[in-house]
């Protein structure tokens, strides 16, 4: 399948960077990606897995156009990212969520803030205007839009950058470990938020994580370790294969784990449980049977 049929395509990238001292003088130089090949289809919702000092954030820069490859070729929406005169068009193309939404934050009222980016692209007054209002609504923020940011959850700082960038008009949406700082309630309104834009808006969602949790809601994965791909699949897929999860420092959901519990202690479970609802489903099939 060609270029313009995948929304984010990579071959064999590999980065490169210097490690320094304390005087700044070279001391090494670290291949934090290491040949990555990923093929992403618009319109889906994928997570890149991986411990810390996996490559995984590193990869997520180079999707926004912040880091460029050392070797091989990334081509976003059909854009060679090593083009410079392609570096605003791929932002533009794809939008980036950081983990501290004060690093992504700027302005004193929340409905100026989420119309900074479409400003700098030029958007006429009145468009802007508009994508404020359906921003903020469709990320729940709609009320809170005269408010200053300064007085805002965690969480709903977080739904102000999803706005932010969603205002822009991406076709897709990256997310570097966008929930770490969040407490168990944000987490799962910023993840509502982005599920349904993906479903609804069809706008293709990279989730970068190291939440098993998070991982479930994907259509697909890549899991790496040492910069390179170890692993991709489904959740189901991934979740089943405990020891190559356990080889890159992570380990399956705890539904997950239990599920294997319950079959190692003879219930015919199916492989790959890794949600509640899953899980409570096949044992009332079960329950049904006997």
């Amino acid at each position: 399948m060609g270029i313009k049929n995948k929304i984010i395509k990579s071959e064999n990238l590999a980065h490169e960077y210097a490690r320094r001292d304390e005087s700044g003088d070279v001391t090494g130089i670290v291949r934090a990606l290491d040949g990555i090949d990923v093929q992403i289809e618009a319109g889906s919702f994928v997570a890149v897995l991986g411990a810390n000092g996996s490559g995984k954030s590193t990869f997520a820069k180079h999707l926004n156009g912040l880091l460029f490859p050392t070797e091989g070729t990334l081509y976003i929406d059909g854009m060679d990212t090593a083009d410079s005169e392609n570096t605003l068009a791929v932002r533009q193309t794809a939008g980036m969520v950081f983990q501290n939404p004060d690093n992504q934050i700027i302005a004193n009222i929340v409905e100026e803030d989420v119309g900074f980016g479409p400003e700098n692209m030029g958007v006429p007054t009145d468009k802007i205007l508009k994508r404020v209002e359906e921003c903020l609504k469709e990320t729940g923020m709609y009320s809170y839009r005269r408010h200053s940011p300064n007085h805002l959850s965690g969480g709903q700082k977080q739904r102000v950058a999803v706005a932010g960038v969603l205002a822009m008009r991406p076709k897709c949406i990256i997310l570097d470990e966008a929930t770490a700082m969040l407490d168990p309630a944000g987490r799962k309104n910023v993840l509502d938020t982005i599920v349904r834009l993906n479903k609804k808006e069809h706008i293709t969602v990279i989730l970068i994580t190291h939440y098993m949790e998070e991982v479930t809601l994907a259509d697909y994965v890549y899991v790496m370790k040492q910069g390179k791909v170890a692993y991709s699949g489904t959740p189901g897929e991934v979740f089943q294969n405990v020891g190559m999860l356990r080889e890159c420092r992570l380990e399956a959901p705890q539904i997950t784990q239990i599920a294997q519990g319950l079959q190692k202690a003879g219930i015919p479970l199916t492989q790959g449980v890794f949600t509640i609802e899953g899980l409570a489903k096949e044992l009332l099939e079960l329950a049904k049977k006997r």
